[in-house]
């Protein structure tokens, strides 16, 4: 449990140095140029780091993507799923389940996008997460920090999703 919880303070500490050097751009968003995914990260006062030159059709899209993660407290869930995994660090399932959770959290945030936006931003949104994958360097593993992961069935969860029926 300890090396898992030392683990994570020196990746936070890496991240920390990362976006050392970011712009404001809004109340809790932030530009910066060491990072080339967006993610979210924070508890009580959670921000969304964005790399810079993003083009605005793609921001509108992530910044979305961020907002829904931090409207559902995904950040709170995340944490406590990880403190979990952490005492119970020798069940598989426990990780199992939390590497399933924190997909599942990605596709359900994937969705409200296209729910929100419109389906015909599906083919430029999936165009978007494949571009930031390609140039990924995300530290793995961060309870605090929602990244983007799984891009391949991330895209695939997209290109099927339907309108789900009223009833």
């Amino acid at each position: 449990m300890a090396v898992f919880l030392v683990w994570n303070f020196f990746s936070f500490i890496q991240m920390q140095r990362r976006t050392k050097k970011v712009v404001r751009l809004e109340d809790n968003i932030w530009e910066c140029e060491n990072i080339s995914s967006p993610f979210v990260v924070g508890v009580f006062r959670p921000k969304i780091y964005l790399p810079f030159r993003l083009p605005e059709e793609e921001k509108d899209f992530i910044l979305c993507h961020e907002k829904h993660h931090i409207a559902r407290k995904d950040n709170w869930i995340q944490l406590f799923a990880f403190f979990l995994a952490c005492i119970y660090w020798f069940h598989p399932l426990v990780w199992l389940s939390y590497f399933a959770m924190i997909r599942d959290m990605e596709m359900s945030c994937d969705e409200a996008v296209i729910r929100e936006m419109g389906p015909q931003i599906r083919a430029d949104y999936s165009a978007s997460l494949l571009r930031l994958a390609t140039h990924k360097k995300m530290i793995a593993g961060m309870p605090l920090a929602f990244g983007e992961g799984n891009t391949k069935g991330r895209i695939m969860n997209i290109a099927k999703w339907k309108k789900p029926k009223l009833w």
